[in-house]
């Protein structure tokens, strides 16, 4: 017999239940990434910037097929893979003059680009240490690409198309050169400008970010990275990196062109 205070008592039950939320939901954790990479070492203005996040996705989800056969041998998949949540570049506009000669005589060539921005940026990463969870690399690339959702996408497999220079009447053309392809950073203006000896060209401006790959720890109770990379024939020129890894998914620097270090 249901008594009006066992009535209560039930209801408050039902509450309990719908009202707590599972213990089983699992929190996810991102790591935000900001880079800065100084192009010309005589001149710190001339620089590409990128912003990525990426998000932890359990090797068992985002690779499960071999999870599965893994499980059959009474193994497991251990280690994280970082998926993409989004991804951004920018580029100043840089112009230079380089000795080159000209028909036997002491000339210059002008190699210029514009600023630039970019939203088809695709990077990927992984925790791939199982026993130092602290350890993360990631790099840019072209290949199939582990997304946000668990979905795996092919970056080549999309449409790519390049407008070429801009036609001015009165004005001879500037050929384009070279091949035109999609790349792991793809700026809305793809173009590198050369002048030399009568003569105007253009090719694809490749990002330095395009062969970027980095591989650090987190210090132990840290959750930031704060260092640099040597790129070029000898080094003589620095990506600075930043990575926080939090359990926001809003990047705390999204297209900001400064770095914000927290004590």
């Amino acid at each position: 017999m249901i008594t009006p205070r066992n009535h209560l008592l039930i209801r408050a039950a039902l509450l309990m239940l719908f009202c707590i939320p599972p213990t089983s939901a699992r929190a996810e954790t991102y790591y935000h990434i900001t880079l800065k990479a100084f192009l010309e070492p005589a001149d710190n203005s001339v620089v590409e910037w990128a912003w990525a996040t990426l998000v932890e996705i359990p090797k068992e989800r985002a690779f499960p097929e071999q999870a599965a056969l893994a499980a059959q041998y009474g193994g497991s998949l251990r280690g994280s893979a970082l998926g993409m949540v989004r991804a951004s570049a920018w580029r100043s506009s840089h112009s230079k003059n380089i000795d080159m000669r000209c028909n036997a005589r002491p000339s210059q060539m002008t190699i210029s680009w514009q600023e630039s921005a970019s939203e088809r940026v695709y990077i990927m990463g992984g925790l791939d240490n199982p026993d130092n969870p602290d350890q993360i690399n990631f790099g840019f690339t072209t290949r199939t690409i582990l997304m946000e959702n668990g979905r795996w996408i092919d970056p080549m497999g999309r449409a790519y198309v390049v407008a070429g220079p801009p036609v001015m009447e009165g004005v001879r053309a500037e050929e384009m050169r070279g091949a035109y392809l999609l790349r792991p950073v793809n700026y809305l203006d793809p173009l590198k400008h050369y002048s030399h000896c009568g003569r105007n060209w253009t090719e694809q401006y490749l990002s330095v970010f395009n062969h970027f790959h980095f591989r650090d720890v987190f210090e132990i109770n840290e959750n930031d990275i704060f260092t640099q990379r040597g790129f070029g024939p000898r080094n003589e020129n620095n990506i600075v990196c930043q990575i926080i890894r939090s359990s926001s998914r809003a990047h705390p620097h999204w297209q900001e062109q400064e770095f914000s270090i927290h004590p």
